[in-house]
């Protein structure tokens, strides 16, 4: 059976690629410089939700186009449409056969007369795992179609030129397989680097991608309507009451859950009321429950310096957060020319963490500062806002053809983003009490 799907791919490539040509040309004839529908996708990513639903929220015909989604944390729902979708006609295992055989090939044709720009990451569109992957970005030109690529982690770490070997380490006792497939991954990140209309590097660009054309920390937005601040700031100290800290890794060696997990414990042994709430393969809603009824501190990742969706979350949840912004090299760019310095993260790294954690477990006047600080921060800087302004300047470059200064969009000085907006306070000096 697998010698037959590898034979019926490999005709689809042969018989395709000319069809896709013709197809390409036709839809750039179709193709009106209006306002720009947008595609977001394959990968079953919960960032491109939110993104694609702020822009419909500023008047943009847009939609999720997935692959699949992963049933452990997210729903079918969470996305527009599925490439399965096309085949649906057809029954069970001929439905499934024909989405591998034929689905990319579909997903394109579908993409280049549907859309007009198309996000995705360093892995690619529809026609990612099929064999002509490396005719994707000119076929997308001559189609018209523009493209915004942006990694996500798994589809682009090349771990030779990873600066810290801490980093390196934790990514392999997770995703060791990246560590066997570097060339794949370099070839198909100097692909999108060269051909791609834009690219959002953000905080992973530091670790080995050679392009990055806009100065942001992080894109990543979250849906601040659902993500509502506790209002309840428990008093507890860890002697008058419990405090609860929240920890939802996806891979715990990444995010150094061990670390966590001792520093909880050695606390307690000093006779602190502490208790940790792990949160692994959990629906999103019951992890919101949590944030939002249960936990007092969110405490996200150690090893990799840098904060996600997670911190997120927490801060829009109105918890203070521990995350690793400790990594000079990973982060002093972004306190320059970003707004990294107006994050309330506390910053803690496996060496500090029990110490941080202590600080933050005995002080629930500082909790509540760093809590609010951090609900205003992912207002500002991680909501539909965001994402709206970010966006809309990259499509008036890409799209309209406007002299846009990308890099300098955030900048503390010449952005343009902040200059109306209050800055957010808090009493941190580069995610660190001062002394």
């Amino acid at each position: 059976m697998k010698k037959l799907f590898r034979f019926l791919s490999g005709s689809v490539v042969l018989v395709s690629a000319p069809l896709l040509v013709v197809a390409c040309v036709v839809a750039r004839i179709l193709r009106k410089k209006s306002l720009p529908r947008l595609m977001w996708g394959p990968t079953a990513i919960i960032s491109n939700k939110y993104w694609s639903e702020a822009m419909k929220q500023a008047g943009y015909q847009s939609q999720t186009c997935m692959y699949r989604f992963y049933a452990g944390i997210n729903k079918s729902s969470d996305f527009d449409w599925y490439l399965s979708s096309l085949f649906r006609w057809l029954p069970g295992p001929f439905g499934r056969g024909a989405t591998k055989i034929f689905g990319g090939t579909a997903g394109f044709l579908r993409s280049i007369f549907k859309f007009d720009i198309l996000h995705f990451t360093f892995t690619g569109g529809f026609l990612a795992h099929t064999g002509l992957w490396f005719w994707e970005a000119p076929l997308l030109k001559l189609a018209g179609v523009k493209t915004v690529v942006m990694p996500y982690g798994g589809d682009f770490f090349m771990y030779s030129r990873i600066v810290d070997p801490s980093v390196r380490h934790a990514l392999n006792i997770n995703y060791s397989e990246n560590a066997r497939c570097e060339k794949e991954l370099e070839k198909r990140n100097f692909y999108w680097c060269r051909h791609a209309d834009a690219v959002i590097g953000f905080f992973l660009w530091v670790d080995g991608l050679p392009r990055n054309d806009v100065g942001i920390y992080s894109p990543i937005i979250i849906d601040t309507e659902k993500w509502q601040p506790q209002t309840r700031f428990s008093p507890a100290d860890g002697k008058n009451g419990m405090v609860k800290v929240i920890h939802t890794p996806n891979h715990r060696g990444c995010k150094g859950t061990e670390f966590l997990i001792k520093a909880v414990q050695e606390l307690g042994a000093e006779g602190l009321q502490v208790e940790l709430i792990l949160v692994e393969k959990m629906q999103n809603d019951e992890v919101q429950r949590l944030m939002h009824q249960e936990a007092d501190i969110l405490a996200e990742q150690f090893i990799i310096p840098c904060y996600a969706l997670s911190a997120m979350e927490g801060m829009s949840s109105a918890l203070p957060v521990l995350a690793n912004l400790d990594g000079e090299s990973q982060t002093r760019v972004f306190r320059r020319y970003s707004y990294l310095n107006e994050c309330p993260i506390f910053s803690a790294t496996p060496e500090s963490l029990k110490d941080r954690l202590r600080v933050l477990v005995t002080q629930p006047e500082l909790r509540k500062k760093l809590g609010m600080a951090g609900r205003a921060y992912v207002e500002k800087y991680h909501s539909a806002r965001l994402a709206q302004y970010l966006f809309g300047k990259i499509y008036e470059r890409i799209w309209h053809g406007r002299q846009i200064d990308l890099m300098n969009l955030f900048h503390p000085l010449m952005g343009e983003y902040a200059a109306d907006l209050p800055r957010v306070e808090h009493p941190l000096v580069e995610n660190r009490l001062p002394c």
